[in-house]
């Protein structure tokens, strides 16, 4: 169901999705469901769409390498062990289910009724998962394990459907570890570098056959997709530095509310 009524530039276009892209790849309500329900409720189509992913992408990529710059630099001195071990281990987990799904997820769910469950399914981690109070939440990124990494890699997974948060997945995936609130959201954030640096490259990859096919975008999108992807990229910073000082459990539930609002949304005008 389209609600778009007044043909938008592509600069225009863009700017929006930029800023969707940027405030919703950090914030635990799903950015793959938002730029789906964009793209469904406001008609944005048209070529150049995998240009459009790569840009956006990319954008939140420098955001969050920016916003992380200190901790990957601590990540190459010694006593970083447990902290490796999240990474890799989650990263191979994602990794492996994301390619071998990936072709299943974009024929089957890329549509608005899937991104309303997938945001019912963000809602019911966010409000019946993620634990209450901090009792218990003790652990730091140190103590990681390879278990640790196999169980947030799993719930990271999840993000791979339209619809469901991989930020807000792999939070409460760290709370339910046991891990303290600044930590849980230290790993989300950095756990997205490779993951999201990942499909930057494989759409990239894509982008070039396409290209090489005669099926590329237009060349005048250039400047469009520039602003797009600094868009994406301010915006996500905001909002890593929003949410890295408000992941209390009363927030956590206060997104639990808006995505189970906008998932059911998304399935009734489906």
């Amino acid at each position: 169901m389209t609600f778009a009524f007044l043909a938008m530039s592509a600069l225009a276009s863009l700017l929006i999705l930029g800023a969707v892209q940027g405030a919703t790849e950090f914030l635990p309500v799903s950015s793959s469901g938002h730029l789906v329900l964009c793209r469904e409720w406001l008609g944005f189509e048209g070529d150049g769409s995998l240009d459009r992913e790569i840009a956006l992408h990319l954008g939140t990529l420098v955001a969050v390498i920016v916003f992380c710059y200190d901790d990957i630099l601590n990540m190459l001195r010694k006593g970083s062990g447990g902290l490796w071990r999240l990474m890799i281990g989650s990263t191979v987990v994602t990794a492996a289910l994301g390619l071998t799904l990936k072709d299943t997820i974009e024929s089957n769910l890329n549509n608005a009724f899937s991104a309303g469950l997938g945001l019912l399914i963000t809602s019911a981690m966010l409000l019946l998962l993620a634990p209450k109070d901090d009792e218990g939440q003790t652990r730091d990124l140190s103590s990681g394990t390879v278990l640790d990494a196999l169980m947030l890699g799993l719930f990271q997974s999840l993000a791979l459907m339209p619809g469901v948060s991989r930020a807000g997945s792999t939070i409460v995936a760290a709370l339910l570890l046991g891990f303290h609130r600044p930590h849980a959201v230290r790993i989300a954030f950095l756990m997205s570098i490779p993951v999201v640096g990942g499909a930057v490259l494989l759409q990239g990859l894509e982008s070039t056959e396409a290209a090489g096919a005669g099926l590329g975008g237009d060349a005048g999108l250039d400047a469009s997709l520039a602003a797009g992807t600094v868009m994406a990229g301010v915006v996500g910073l905001v909002c890593l530095k929003f949410i890295s000082a408000r992941v209390d459990a009363a927030n956590l539930r206060r997104f639990g509310m808006y995505t189970l609002v906008l998932g059911v949304a998304a399935i009734a005008t489906s």
